[in-house]
């Protein structure tokens, strides 16, 4: 039996790594060079413990939709499910106490489903469809707070401190992302809905009920959000803002498609908006402390969102959202 060369393995899992997930060598170029600029300020426990929490945020709204995207198609309900949900727990709150918080996930199971059903009954575009619930969910949640932020408290130990500089709400992620990561690795449901990103009406002539499974992905991804909603919810200190912030919007998707999910689906999925996520989340934490104009910052994330979208249809006829 030949015994593999360590000094052969090394670079070749290397490469490997750098094949599937290209990504990586852009996070890693980025490392090197934040902590050649900034050497006292980026590898610093506090700053690592930042990138972790921004990490955290990206997470919890890019994981669901990630889901859907696999698909060929765009789940933008996240932040909408987020401000309603979080302010229908403050009014539920002297009804139901702490129960209140499960409106939530509650919220994003039926909002998943509801948008699945009505995009594959009316072939109306997820990107339009969706965008719509998010305007719609943040009109409603302005409406019953008055137009004023409001807080509950009572969920602090949600987000109580458990590790020295490692966010609580990181250990909360781990197994919700462990969970999407197998669902669309190791299940049926996952294979399915590669196969109808990759080819939807092939998918159908193989015999997959590509209806339910569409409207299976945007209730899932409505589930991951709702769930991950409760952790970002007191993340934030238990209070939801009532106008809505494009870049809480936008910088999920960023995630996603810098992370490896072409919008084209197919391919791609959980597994990659991890990786898309942490680098987005560095280099943003790298730009911040240069001291950027925020406006720049911006301007910086649009064209990461371009280029991203651009390389990861490279070989596509064209980007198709169902």
């Amino acid at each position: 039996m030949k015994i593999p060369n360590k000094k052969k393995l090394i670079p070749s899992i290397i490469i490997q790594t750098i094949k599937i997930y290209p990504v990586t060598l852009f996070l890693f170029a980025l490392i090197v060079i934040f902590s050649s600029l900034y050497p006292e300020k980026f590898l610093t426990p506090l700053n690592l413990s930042t990138i972790l929490r921004q990490f955290v945020s990206l997470m919890l709204f890019a994981l669901g939709p990630s889901i859907v995207v696999v698909t060929g198609s765009l789940d933008l309900s996240y932040v909408g499910i987020w401000m309603l949900g979080g302010i229908l727990v403050w009014l539920l709150m002297p009804t139901l106490g702490m129960f209140s918080i499960l409106v939530i996930p509650l919220l994003g199971l039926a909002t998943g489903f509801i948008v699945g059903v009505i995009q594959v009954k009316a072939k109306i575009p997820s990107f339009i469809l969706t965008l719509s619930v998010l305007v719609i969910y943040s009109g409603l949640t302005g409406t019953i707070s008055g137009g004023i932020s409001r807080s509950v408290r009572g969920y602090e130990f949600i987000t109580m401190r458990l590790i020295p500089y490692i966010p609580t709400a990181f250990l909360w992620t781990i197994p919700i992302i462990i969970a999407a990561v197998f669902i669309m690795k190791y299940t049926k449901i996952g294979i399915y809905l590669y196969a109808i990103g990759s080819n939807e009406e092939g998918a159908r002539l193989a015999g997959i009920n590509v209806d339910k499974y569409k409207i299976l992905a945007f209730t899932i991804s409505g589930l991951f959000t709702g769930i991950g909603s409760v952790i970002y919810f007191q993340n934030q200190g238990g209070s939801v803002p009532v106008v809505l912030n494009l870049n809480t919007m936008v910088w999920p998707l960023v995630a996603i498609v810098l992370g490896g999910t072409p919008l084209t689906g197919g391919s791609g999925g959980p597994q990659k908006t991890i990786l898309g996520a942490l680098t987005f989340t560095v280099l943003f934490r790298g730009l911040t402390l240069s001291f950027i104009d925020p406006t720049m910052i911006q301007l910086i994330t649009g064209l990461l969102l371009i280029a991203s979208i651009v390389a990861s249809s490279r070989g596509s006829k064209g980007v198709m959202i169902t």
